[in-house]
C-alpha cells in the first residue's frame, strides 16, 4: 500500500508540473495559469484564499441550533506531503480537504453520523473510508483529531473541549471547502411507545412468623456509655431485614447489664442502651416506631455467674426478640 500510494504521488506531481509546462507553452493564455501563492490559490481568473486567519473563540461562542450538532476537525502542523491531505466526509458527503495545521468547522444533523477521513492521495474517491460512527446530540460542539501520515493513512479521534484548544490555538481556519450536508435539519423522530396494560398486580401474602425469634445483638457499649457505634449498624441492618420480611411482627428490645452497680443504677443504664439501639432502627433503618418496644432489666435477668469475668461479659448483652402481632 505505501509503495502504491508513493507511486500514485510521483505521477501526479510529474502530470502537474507537464501541465503547468504546456499550459504557458502551447496556448499562452493566461486564464489556464495555476498559481500557488502562499495562502492565494488561482486557476485562471478565479482567486480564493486557502487558510485565514478567524477567532475560533469567536465561531464557537455561536450557539448551536438544537437540530444540529458542530463538528471541528483538528490536523496538527505533521509536515506530511499535500497528497496527505485528508478528505473528510460527513454520511458520505465530502466536506474538506483538510491540510497539515489547519482545522475546519461544519455542522450535521442530530443522531448517529458516521465520519471518516481518507487520504486525497488514494484518489478512490471512497467516502466512507476508514468511518467511525457517532451519536450525536443537538446544541453540542464536537472535536475531532485527524491524523495522516507520509503514507497516507488516516486515524480520527474524538478530543475534549480542553485538549482541542491546545491544538487550535496554533492552527488556522480553513476555507475552502464544500458542504453537502442537509440543511435544515427535522427535528428527531421520537417513536410514541404503544400503550401497554400491565397485568393485575397480585399482592404476595406477607410471611407469618410461628413463633417467636431470640436474636442476640453484638452491640457493646463503652464505660457507662449508652450512644450505638457506627460499627455496630452492620449487625443492626440484620435485624431490620428480618423484620421487613415479616411485616406483621414486632420486636422487643432487651438490655442486661452484669451486677456492677447499684439496682437502680443499672436499670437506667440498660435503658438508656436499649432507647438508643431503638431510636437507630427507626431513624437509619426506617422501622415504625409501634414496631419497637425496649425495656432495660439491668442485671435482674442474668444468664451466668457474675462471679467471673467470663460470666459477666455474658450478663451484658442486648437481646431482640421478634414474635408476630396476634390478629384483632
Amino acid at each position: 500500500m505505501e509503495q502504491l500510494f508513493k507511486k500514485i504521488i510521483s505521477i501526479v506531481v510529474l502530470s502537474t508540473i507537464l501541465f503547468g509546462i504546456s499550459a504557458c507553452a502551447i496556448t499562452g493564455n493566461s486564464n489556464s495559469i495555476i498559481d500557488n501563492d502562499g495562502d492565494s490559490r488561482r486557476v485562471g481568473k478565479v482567486v480564493w484564499n486557502n487558510q485565514v486567519d478567524t477567532d475560533i473563540n469567536a465561531m464557537l461562542a455561536r450557539q448551536v441550533t438544537t437540530d444540529s450538532a458542530r463538528l471541528v476537525f483538528i490536523r496538527k502542523n505533521d509536515n506530511n506531503p499535500e497528497q496527505t491531505s485528508a478528505n473528510i466526509a460527513v454520511n458520505n458527503r465530502f466536506q474538506a480537504s483538510l491540510q497539515a495545521g489547519n482545522y475546519t468547522v461544519v455542522n450535521s444533523c442530530v443522531g448517529t453520523n458516521q465520519l471518516s477521513v481518507h487520504a486525497t492521495g488514494f484518489k478512490s474517491n471512497d467516502l466512507l473510508a476508514n468511518k467511525n460512527t457517532y451519536q450525536l446530540v443537538g446544541g453540542r460542539t464536537y472535536f475531532f483529531d485527524v491524523e495522516m501520515d507520509e503514507t497516507g493513512q488516516s486515524t480520527l479521534k474524538q478530543l475534549t473541549s480542553n485538549d482541542a484548544s491546545q491544538i487550535l490555538s496554533n492552527n488556522r481556519y480553513q476555507s475552502h471547502q464544500i458542504s453537502r450536508v442537509v440543511p435544515n435539519c427535522s427535528a428527531p423522530v421520537v417513536a410514541t411507545p404503544r400503550p401497554v396494560t400491565p397485568p393485575p398486580m397480585i399482592q404476595p401474602k406477607p410471611l407469618v412468623l410461628e413463633k417467636a425469634v431470640t436474636i442476640d445483638l453484638e452491640v457493646l457499649f463503652e464505660t457507662d456509655k449508652a450512644m450505638v457505634n457506627p460499627e455496630y449498624y452492620a449487625e443492626l441492618a440484620e435485624l431490620a431485614e428480618f423484620m421487613m420480611q415479616y411485616p406483621n411482627t414486632m420486636t422487643t428490645i432487651e438490655g442486661h447489664t452484669d451486677s456492677r452497680g447499684s439496682d437502680s443504677y443499672n436499670q437506667a443504664l440498660s435503658q438508656r442502651r436499649v432507647d438508643a439501639v431503638r431510636e437507630v432502627l427507626i431513624t437509619r433503618f426506617q422501622i415504625a416506631a409501634e414496631r419497637l418496644k425496649a425495656i432495660g432489666y439491668g442485671e435482674l435477668k442474668p444468664r451466668a455467674s457474675n462471679d467471673s469475668e467470663e460470666g459477666r461479659q455474658l450478663n451484658r448483652r442486648v437481646v431482640a426478640i421478634v414474635e408476630e402481632l396476634l390478629s384483632n
